[in-house]
């Protein structure tokens, strides 16, 4: 009977830490720029894997095609601090600049791929600067760390975004309103988050990366 009732009290531990332990990914889904821009992430991380210029031009031309520009934000909080130092010797860049830029160093002279690559260039500076939407920030988050921004949404209109790190760390992603209630949230086992609601009030947010690894993830955030 003692070592039943040992028995019992073992299973009931053993399933409440799981419990605490399960996450629930997202089943929202992004909208078709977004899902693009995801896209063109990801098709630029095979190509800096395999070294193709050819993956990361196509990369480049679905990130040009979507108009991004730089994410704005009213501040932006990281913890802990990373020094220089610290951070990855070989970090990939997925931005459109950086893209465009391992995307002519693999091109290795070769004159088709580097007309192609002039072409997206000559594009993304034609669309550079436009006021609204899709935005994007280019980041990393130290290893069980937290990086916070305040980022402004309009009320009554569909606030998305994504995340997706570099596949070295696990990544969640939470958003809460001035008052600090969780709105919305993505925290599965993976790097790549994505979240969606409609703002009640027109005001400030929270959006809070949360590295659960020990080590630097690089992260792409891209809102709609």
């Amino acid at each position: 009977m003692k070592h039943t009732f040992l028995l019992l009290i073992a299973m009931g531990l053993f399933l409440v830490a799981n419990a605490q332990d399960t996450k629930t990914p997202s089943t929202e889904k992004p909208s078709e720029e977004l899902e693009n821009l995801q896209l063109a992430n990801q098709l630029a991380k095979y190509g800096y894997k395999t070294y193709s210029a050819t993956a990361l031009i196509e990369a480049a031309k679905i990130m040009s095609s979507v108009n991004t520009q730089e994410l704005k934000f009213e501040s932006y909080k990281q913890e802990p601090k990373i020094d220089n130092q610290a951070k990855k010797q070989k970090a990939e860049v997925l931005d459109l600049e950086g893209i465009l830029v391992a995307a002519r160093k693999y091109a290795d002279g070769d004159a088709d791929l580097l007309s192609a690559i002039a072409e997206i260039e000559k594009e993304s500076q034609a669309t550079r600067g436009r006021v609204g939407g899709p935005g994007e920030n280019y980041s990393y988050v130290a290893g069980n760390g937290t990086d916070t921004y305040e980022i402004n949404f309009i009320e009554g209109e569909l606030a998305e975004i994504g995340v997706g790190g570099d596949g070295d760390t696990d990544l969640d992603l939470y958003v809460y309103d001035s008052s600090g209630n969780l709105i919305t949230q993505d925290e599965d086992y993976t790097d790549k988050c994505y979240v969606s609601w409609v703002p009640k009030w027109t005001g400030r947010y929270n959006v809070m990366i949360v590295n659960r690894g020990p080590i630097l993830n690089n992260y792409l955030m891209l809102t709609n």
